[in-house]
């Protein structure tokens, strides 16, 4: 083998073991950022978008009920007072 080929060799054996090493070092760094960002998200209990959906489905329902729940009440309320009269 010439001198040439085995400085190419060494050359790409080189840039693999770089590419193997800048591999690892992304994955670490991508796990450290992703450890960083679930620690804020917990420190300012931040919740998921699935939740916060499901969270506001409910409260429209609820309030949807209360509304129903109020106009009954005035019904109600309407024809205890006008029995209340016709007593009197």
């Amino acid at each position: 083998m010439s001198k040439k080929d085995l400085f190419k060799e060494d050359i790409l054996s080189l840039l693999g073991g770089t590419s193997s090493f800048l591999g690892g070092l992304k994955e670490d760094l991508e796990e450290r950022i992703k450890d960083r960002v679930e620690k804020v998200i917990n420190k300012f209990e931040l919740i998921n978008k699935s939740d916060f959906f499901i969270l506001k489905e409910m409260l429209e329902k609820s309030r949807l009920e209360n509304e129903k729940l109020e106009k009954r009440i005035r019904t109600l309320e309407k024809r205890v007072l006008s029995k209340n009269k016709l007593k009197k």
